[in-house]
């Protein structure tokens, strides 16, 4: 499937996963896209690997399906690729937001800064 834009993915954003795959501390740092849900691309094979529970135990929220639709982004598209090619190789049904976060905030799109990655209560 063909990659997502800002046009797109700013209206179909409820019916989407979106992962943003940076490090925690880049959206603490940077801020996030809001709705996003933080799964570094270091995590992500394992991640998607967990069992729904600890998935969503870990992540915050229910791990999706393989049909379900994801969108990755990054800072400016590099991991996001990485990461839609990763999930789509295991089944996923994943798209690549290549301009990602630095394209988000230059079209306006509503940021929450600082971030605010899940953190697991244990």
């Amino acid at each position: 499937m063909a990659d997502i834009e800002y046009a797109e993915l700013s209206t179909t954003f409820p019916d989407l996963v979106v992962f943003d795959v940076r490090n925690r501390y880049e959206l603490e740092e940077k801020g996030q896209i809001l709705g996003s849900h933080c799964v570094p691309f270091v995590e992500l094979e394992s991640a998607m690997g967990m069992a729904e529970d600890a998935f969503e135990a870990k992540y915050g929220l229910k791990k999706p399906t393989k049909t379900t639709p994801i969108v990755t982004h990054c800072t400016k598209g590099g991991r996001a690729r990485k990461a839609g090619d990763l999930l789509k190789s295991m089944g996923y049904n994943a798209r690549v937001y290549a301009g990602s976060f630095n394209d988000w905030k230059a079209n306006g799109g509503p940021v929450l800064n600082p971030g605010k990655p899940f953190a697991p209560l244990n």
